[in-house]
């Protein structure tokens, strides 16, 4: 009897985890769509390591044109806030204030990618010593690449 409680628990927590780990689907147009603007937004990630403003901004543009695609009713919240900090980086800006932006649009850009499935690819990341949040592509970087301080590039961790 109390091997089957306890089968019956284990069963009971394995059930609990995967839906509380489950991911919501999307179409397969959103889901395309978020790909490719994540798979835009791993160029604006590691064109922060050799930081060129002019670039960092060419690459912005490229995530904003690839995010406002978008058009899922679901993810509309989240893009709007996102897209309004990533229209704030540009070359004119000083590059804590660039920092700060790209820290802004990743907050909300992982707020999507926690809740729905756009596949393992993608992962939140945090440093606690700059107190800034980004996505990473983990199936090409396993190592921590933070793009916000240049001293510390591997402190950080996923979350």
């Amino acid at each position: 009897m109390k091997m089957f409680k306890l089968i019956i628990m284990a069963i009971s927590m394995m059930s609990f985890t995967s839906f509380v780990s489950a991911k919501e689907k999307l179409s397969k147009t959103t889901q395309t769509q978020m790909i490719k603007a994540l798979e835009l937004n791993e160029e604006l990630h590691m064109s922060y390591f050799k930081y060129d403003a002019a670039k960092i901004e060419k690459s912005r543009d490229q995530v904003l044109a690839a995010l406002s695609k978008v058009n899922d009713k679901k993810l509309q919240d989240k893009l709007a806030k996102a897209i309004k900090y990533l229209k704030e980086i540009k070359k004119s800006n000083r590059l804590e204030d660039n920092n700060k932006y790209y820290h802004f649009a990743n907050v909300f850009l992982i707020q999507l990618i926690n809740k729905f499935d756009f596949g393992p690819k993608y992962q939140a990341y945090y440093c606690p010593m700059v107190r800034k949040k980004w996505i990473q592509n983990v199936s090409k970087m396993e190592k921590v690449h933070n793009p916000y301080d240049s001293s510390m590039p591997h402190c950080g961790g996923r979350l």
